[in-house]
């Protein structure tokens, strides 16, 4: 069940949405910053010397996975094959040729009639639309590849990004006790073959994670996310490293109270890497922690945030525009008597804060804003769930214009209807949405990949349904050069727990 609302309400804070669509707008869309969660599914305020690195085995290499189930669903709402096959025939304008003898013209891709072997064929040959420009349905499954710690406990991707040669990166964690998790980084080639891998781990050798990762034009890549350290608590970490994958530094934040300091988002500026988090007060919870990078690691500036409440104030989102004027960042800001808030902030490059925006779910429960995007006409997408009632947890879209008004809203459960949520965001080179989140059907928790245009409208939707009983979601998700979509998350493949995933989706 989807519920959709648009407006444009008053300044000041957000607690509702409301009724009505805006009309679709397809401008292109700013440079876009990666958030992500903790492995429990919820944002969690959980860096440092030693770096241990090294490849470890994969369960799996690129090409077709075999094992999930898949089912993908156009803006009809109908499923559709995930078959590879292509049809194209016809003259080189596009129409069908003439016989010359009155007899009836031969089909071919694009005359919106669906003639084997098309699986689709909407006449419009317009990409990512539920029916592709190859007459195949958008959003199949085509590869997927997963890494398994082979210990049986939890080994997941938390964040991703795709350089201009297609090559992807993902991090995240791997575990090795039941207490003690490494971030774990790799890099794979365009077709899914393993190119290099690094981990680090934390001197209190237990649970530490990498939760964004983001890599610059010369192919450097920048990952940040919590290791803990011995009677430090967990300490922000943030890490580059060369294009062949060797660390050139690591910097580390440790908050005055020594507890949980963590980095779950990172963004490119023009100058410099922006990582967002939290940062813990004795006796307040977290704050919302924002800081600047130098490309050589030296601190540019830092800031930080307090709700009234003084209770879990978090970042878990950044989104930098794509003049570097401004940026974007998503969270949560505990809100008295109304639990954990939707938190979402403009900045200026410099840290100064423009205005901030508060949503407060139906039911106020804990609610969490977990992926942004920042759009070209100055305004924004965030997305995350709301806490519910009777099912788990509805997952949150919502636009906001440069003035923070809110443009659109989804409140989407499912296509169960049993409970959705929403992890990451990212954008097509059209200007088309693309969601990252996990939908409960049958049950059992599976990755969903969805894209939406710029006015919120559904034009696909895939289900991704792991051989395994254990909770599976994709966490991150990114277009690929070529169009396609690469998703990154983890799925319970029935054998090692929940595993590393990787995956590409057609547009």
């Amino acid at each position: 069940m989807v519920r959709r609302g648009a407006g444009a309400l008053a300044l000041g804070w957000m607690l509702g949405c409301a009724g009505g669509e805006g009309s679709r707008d397809v401008s292109g869309a700013a440079t876009t910053g990666v958030g992500s969660t903790g492995s429990s599914g919820e944002a969690t305020g959980t860096g440092s010397s030693g770096a241990p690195t090294g490849d470890a085995p994969t369960s799996s290499s690129s090409g077709a996975s075999t094992g999930p189930a898949v089912d993908v669903s156009t803006s009809s709402g109908e499923p559709a094959s995930t078959s590879t096959s292509t049809s194209t025939s016809g003259t080189s304008s596009g129409e069908a040729g003439s016989t010359g003898s009155g007899t009836a013209a031969e089909p071919f891709c694009g005359d919106g009639q669906v003639d084997p072997p098309e699986l689709c064929d909407d006449g419009d040959m317009v990409e990512g639309n539920g029916c592709n420009g190859d007459c195949q349905p958008s959003g199949q499954l085509l590869w997927s590849t997963t890494f398994a710690g082979m210990l049986g406990l939890t080994d997941e991707g938390l964040g991703c990004d795709v350089d201009g040669t297609g090559s992807i990166y993902v991090v995240g964690l791997v575990g090795l006790t039941v207490d003690n998790e490494d971030l774990w980084l790799r890099k794979y080639a365009a077709a899914g073959d393993p190119l290099w891998t690094q981990t680090y781990a934390g001197s209190a050798k237990l649970k530490d994670q990498g939760r964004a990762v983001v890599v610059d034009p010369a192919e450097l890549v920048y990952a940040a996310g919590l290791a803990n350290v011995v009677d430090q608590g967990n300490n922000v970490l943030v890490r580059k490293y060369a294009a062949d994958g060797m660390p050139l530094w690591t910097k580390s934040f440790s908050g005055v109270a020594l507890l949980a300091d963590v980095a779950s988002a990172a963004a490119l500026t023009p100058d410099g890497l922006l990582v967002g988090g939290a940062t813990a007060v004795m006796g307040a919870g977290n704050d919302t922690w924002l800081r600047k990078y130098s490309p050589e690691g030296a601190v540019m500036w830092t800031r930080g945030y307090s709700g009234a409440a003084k209770g879990h104030d978090e970042t878990n989102a950044v989104a930098v525009s794509a003049d570097g004027a401004y940026f974007y960042a998503a969270g949560t800001e505990t809100v008295a008597g109304e639990a954990r808030n939707l938190w979402l902030g403009k900045y200026d490059i410099d840290g100064n804060l423009l205005w901030s925006r508060l949503y407060n779910g139906a039911a106020s429960k804990d609610d969490y804003l977990l992926g942004a995007v920042a759009l070209a006409d100055g305004g924004v997408v965030v997305c995350g769930y709301e806490t519910a009632v009777g099912i788990p947890w509805s997952s949150f879209v919502r636009r906001y214009d440069g003035d923070g008004l809110v443009v659109w809203t989804e409140v989407d459960d499912g296509p169960e209807a049993a409970g959705a949520l929403c992890y990451g965001l990212g954008l097509a080179s059209n200007g088309d949405l693309l969601f990252a989140g996990a939908t409960l059907q049958a049950g059992t928790r599976e990755p969903r990949v969805r894209r939406l245009a710029l006015d919120g409208t559904p034009l696909w939707s895939t289900v991704v349904a792991g051989a395994g009983p254990g909770a599976s979601q994709a966490r991150c998700v990114r277009q690929a050069p070529d169009g396609t979509v690469i998703a990154v998350g983890g799925i319970d493949e029935g054998t090692d727990g929940r595993d590393v995933w990787l995956a590409r989706f057609s547009p």
